[in-house]
């Protein structure tokens, strides 16, 4: 008997010791499948019980997943899905865009949508990022129409993939700098999520830069953006343990930000309509 309890206890003590050196990144697949819709669809109530759409609801986040977070050999699953759902050029295989590390991947897929343009990835990590963002890309040209327009379809994956990453900074219990994650907003050289994100609004909604809604997107997240970049500054272009709870909530202010606003603005644009509503 005291054999079994010492056995135990080491086989507990091991769980506790690999949870606690275990980064705690973020939400787990679920929670950011979730996020994913919510800025997609008025209410996920909406896509939850809609077999009609179901098979392009899967796709998109199987491509997000793939795309963004997928590591240690998982996902043969979602890749098989989207060659089942005949999305093209995809990768012949998991290990093509693999990385054993739950800590590293961060390092080098949540940099930036354009990433391997910005130079923020070293070449390994570029080939592979560039293999990985065109299942994101491919799926959305598989799902839509965007009658040629690449430049549109390409913002329209980088509001999923910020999407992502915000919600990865949104659930961090701590601080962690640029070079893990692409960092909120505030940057003078505009290499975070809120600079991105006004990029990318400008031109996946350039129809509806005259709306009353388009303005008020733009306009919240650049006082957001000029908070965070007050922050910043505050701190020497870091975060103190001390402001880090401020920092979150901006998080949670540019994910309402989203969530408020871009459904019914993406219900308006007629690659998206046509296939949702």
């Amino acid at each position: 008997m005291k054999y079994v309890k010492r056995i135990l206890v080491l086989f507990l003590t091991a769980v506790m010791c690999f949870a606690i050196s275990s980064p705690a990144y973020a939400f787990n697949r679920e929670e950011h499948d979730k996020y994913m819709l919510k800025v997609l669809f008025y209410s996920f109530k909406e896509v939850d019980n809609d077999v009609s759409i179901k098979d392009e609801i899967e796709a998109l986040e199987c491509a997000s997943y793939l795309t963004i977070d997928q590591y240690n050999g998982n996902g043969e699953k979602d890749l098989s899905y989207l060659q089942q759902y005949k999305v093209k050029n995809l990768p012949s295989s998991i290990s093509q865009i693999d990385y054993t590390s739950g800590a590293y991947h961060r390092r080098a897929t949540h940099r930036g949508w354009d990433g391997e343009t910005t130079g923020v990835y070293n070449t390994t990590d570029r080939e592979r990022w560039t293999i990985r963002k065109k299942i994101l890309i491919n799926t959305a040209d598989k799902i839509f129409d965007f009658k040629g327009n690449t430049t549109k379809r390409d913002s329209f994956c980088a509001l999923i993939y910020y999407t992502h990453i915000l919600g990865d900074r949104l659930s961090d219990t701590k601080y962690y700098q640029n070079n893990d994650i692409i960092e909120l907003g505030g940057r003078t050289d505009n290499q975070d999520i809120t600079h991105e994100l006004i990029h990318h609004i400008s031109i996946l909604f350039s129809d509806q830069n005259h709306t009353f809604k388009f303005n008020h997107v733009i306009t919240k997240l650049d006082l957001i953006n000029s908070r965070i970049s007050t922050l910043l500054k505050r701190n020497n272009g870091s975060i103190s343990n001390e402001d880090f709870a401020e920092y979150k909530g901006y998080a949670k202010d540019i994910m309402d930000v989203l969530m408020y606003n871009i459904p019914e603005m993406l219900k308006s644009e007629d690659f998206f309509r046509n296939v949702f509503y």
